[in-house]
């Protein structure tokens, strides 16, 4: 009996990755105007971001259906296999919830759905310990419940250059967004709990990544896990970003690169840079 692991684009797994990590990715839809992508299939990140620039239409989410988990659970119950499903914070997305259905659905007890309570590159390393620990013969049932263990600990710190998008988007007030709009600051956010927060707020770039040095600082980092550099359209923040890590003795023993893809993107922006990680217990 094998084990599925299965996933929503959200957390920004490449194809390649996936495949690597034989891993089954479930879209998100991103709409433009009146027209519909896949996350991942026919919108890949470079091209999401063009758009997003081009500003004609602001994008929106749309979470899969029941019926898109079904399809790779039904396949697993057919095959006689287990499966542990990873889907986006149900903070952030009714994503859990259509998981859920979908379980209920297949009416297969070996299936396990695992709130992330988080996003992106944070789903991704749950993913991660996921494998490892499927790959070492642990069963569906081990793997819930280690990974329901070790989300509370996933951190993310991010430096974004507007909270406008989280605003179109619904994840913070119309108040919340329009100090960091009307006054130019730039934002320092986090995912806690399974919702976005804001923790900071700088005038400048510089002064707001001192601030996000200092959550990383002051929530230190797990080596025994890697560790993300995310960003969403601008790699060479990145790599600006890391020498401040050094500098600080905050760099990672392992330090990996994801892009924010479109699903976590319509809702961030453009310009963000930060770090996803497993903090020390």
């Amino acid at each position: 009996m094998a084990i599925r692991i299965i996933v929503d684009s959200s957390a920004d797994l490449t194809t390649q990755e996936a495949e690597a990590l034989h891993v089954h990715i479930v879209s998100m839809s991103i709409q433009f105007g009146d027209r519909s992508y896949l996350d991942g299939v026919d919108l890949s990140k470079p091209e999401f971001y063009q758009l997003l620039a081009a500003g004609k239409d602001s994008p929106t989410t749309a979470q899969p259906t029941p019926a898109d988990f079904l399809t790779p659970l039904e396949e697993a119950k057919e095959a006689g296999d287990e499966a542990v499903v990873i889907p986006l914070s149900s903070q952030l997305s009714g994503t859990y919830q259509s998981a859920v259905i979908a379980k209920d659905m297949c009416e297969y007890s070996p299936i396990q759905v695992v709130d992330s309570r988080s996003a992106s590159a944070g789903i991704h390393l749950l993913v991660e310990e996921a494998c490892r620990l499927r790959d070492s013969g642990a069963s569906a049932q081990e793997i819930a419940q280690a990974l329901e263990a070790l989300k509370g600990r996933v951190r993310i710190f991010a430096l974004i250059d507007t909270l406008e998008y989280l605003r179109r988007g619904g994840r913070l007030s119309n108040l919340q967004a329009s100090l960091g709009t009307v006054t130019k600051l730039k934002p320092v956010i986090s995912v806690r709990e399974g919702a976005v927060m804001v923790v900071g707020k700088a005038f400048g770039v510089s002064a707001a990544m001192k601030q996000l040095l200092r959550f990383l600082a002051e929530h230190p980092v797990d080596n025994s896990f890697p560790a993300y550099a995310l960003y969403s359209d601008d790699e060479s923040r990145v790599d600006d970003f890391i020498p401040r890590l050094r500098e600080l003795d905050l760099l990672p023993k392992e330090l990996r690169r994801c892009s924010i893809g479109p699903t976590i993107g319509t809702h961030i922006g453009p310009g963000a840079v930060g770090m996803a990680y497993i903090e020390k217990a």
